[in-house]
């Protein structure tokens, strides 16, 4: 019997809601850094892969210079879940490099967390 996983479930969501509302130059990814057992793990970990990255990058060009550019990290969290040690030491070296930093719960709060303080522009609505 399948488990439920309501913290992949969240992220295909968000996944869906930005293919729709993040148009170029605006680009973004997710890091897939769980799965795969021990050897899947060890194998990501000698090609650098660090733990406690937040689950989306958002990349967007900003400004008037091509050299510039806000990048927000989105954590991704179902239910009650909790961050990680490696997640907060994470989030704090992201903001102190200029990044910003959410976690989120909701497909609503990423639509949220990217209107309220980033010049992208969203191309689609949650409601």
């Amino acid at each position: 019997m399948k488990r439920a996983n309501p913290e992949a479930q969240l992220h295909r969501a968000v996944a869906a809601f930005l293919s729709v509302a993040l148009k170029p130059p605006t680009i973004w990814t997710t890091i897939g850094h769980g799965g795969g057992g021990k050897v899947r793990g060890a194998q990501l970990k000698a090609m650098g892969v660090q733990p406690g990255w937040p689950d989306i990058i958002i990349i967007h060009a900003a400004g008037h210079s091509p050299y510039y550019a806000e990048i927000a990290g989105i954590e991704l969290k179902a239910g009650k879940g909790r961050q990680s040690p490696e997640q907060k030491a994470v989030e704090k070296a992201f903001t102190e490099a200029g990044g910003m930093y959410f976690v989120c719960r909701s497909v609503d709060d990423v639509a949220l967390a990217l209107a309220s303080c980033m010049d992208t522009p969203l191309h689609a609505r949650t409601a």
